[in-house]
């Protein structure tokens, strides 16, 4: 299981302390071909992974605040070997009821929030819509960035030579969609490095595709040039919201999984 815990490990304090003036990033098309992302398709069927779980954080009468494994599929697809899924589990214990205002990709693991009434659902929709949602991520990338920048990349889809369609760095001309992540370096190794993410959008495979067009892909991102590893290694940390029925806000956290290697931080 994964550990709740504040979202900065011991240590990584001090790095921050030395932070200098961010770097924007104007993240293109043609800056992502120069880096030569691998955008083939990915070989798994796509199904949950053998061992995926999930652990409760908090629940009260409006939400469900849980902890979900990378390998874990969020929603059910629609092939019977993805019926499989963190929804289709939590139905089987909380009731057709629970619904969903936002999702995490299969091989991110970490904090995500469910609603148990129409009601909740109907406010946490409006509060990722308009934005309103904290989200902090943290992730393992091959390299080390400047110490901390922010990217900017408008999002959109693509066909691959093999016919399949990818999110990529599109021009908002052609169809993509503005997008804006800022970055700080929490920890280095030798030829990778452990960032905190703050996704200001909400685009699909946003935080993959911007790291990629900088040439510092997410270790396992096999999809956009990520160096081989047993898991992605991206992590969900922090949600922080106004909750549905008290107005008050709250903030829940999980300490991510591996260190700036990818491997698991010592406990």
């Amino acid at each position: 299981m994964l550990r709740c815990c504040a979202l900065l490990a011991a240590g990584t304090s001090e790095a921050l302390t030395t932070l200098t003036a961010r770097r924007r990033i104007r993240a293109t098309a043609t800056h992502a071909r120069r880096r030569r992302i691998q955008l083939s398709a990915a070989k798994d069927d796509g199904a949950t992974l053998p061992g995926a779980t999930y652990e409760v954080l908090h629940e009260d009468d409006d939400i469900l605040v849980v902890d979900k494994g990378a390998g874990l599929l969020f929603v059910p697809g629609r092939q019977p070997h993805k019926h499989d899924s963190l929804i289709s589990r939590i139905k089987m214990t909380h009731g057709d009821e629970v619904g969903v205002a936002h999702r995490l990709d299969r091989d991110t693991s970490g904090v995500c929030v469910l609603a148990k009434t129409k009601a909740a659902l109907r406010s946490l929709s409006i509060a990722f819509q308009e934005r309103q949602v904290n989200k902090t991520y943290v992730g393992a990338v091959a390299g080390v960035p400047d110490v901390e920048g922010v990217i900017d990349g408008a999002i959109g889809k693509i066909m691959t030579p093999e016919g399949y369609n990818r999110v990529a760095l599109v021009s908002e001309a052609e169809g993509g969609r503005a997008a804006t992540t800022a970055y700080r370096v929490l920890e280095t190794a030798e030829h990778s490095a452990l960032l905190q993410l703050e996704p200001k959008t909400g685009r699909a495979h946003q935080l993959r595709v911007h790291l990629a067009s900088i040439g510092h892909p997410l270790l396992g991102d096999a999809l956009h040039g990520g160096a081989a590893h047993e898991r992605l290694c991206l992590h969900s940390a922090r949600l922080a919201f106004e909750h549905p029925s008290t107005k008050r806000p709250v903030a829940f956290e999980s300490g991510a999984p591996f260190d700036a290697t990818g491997a698991a931080p010592p406990r």
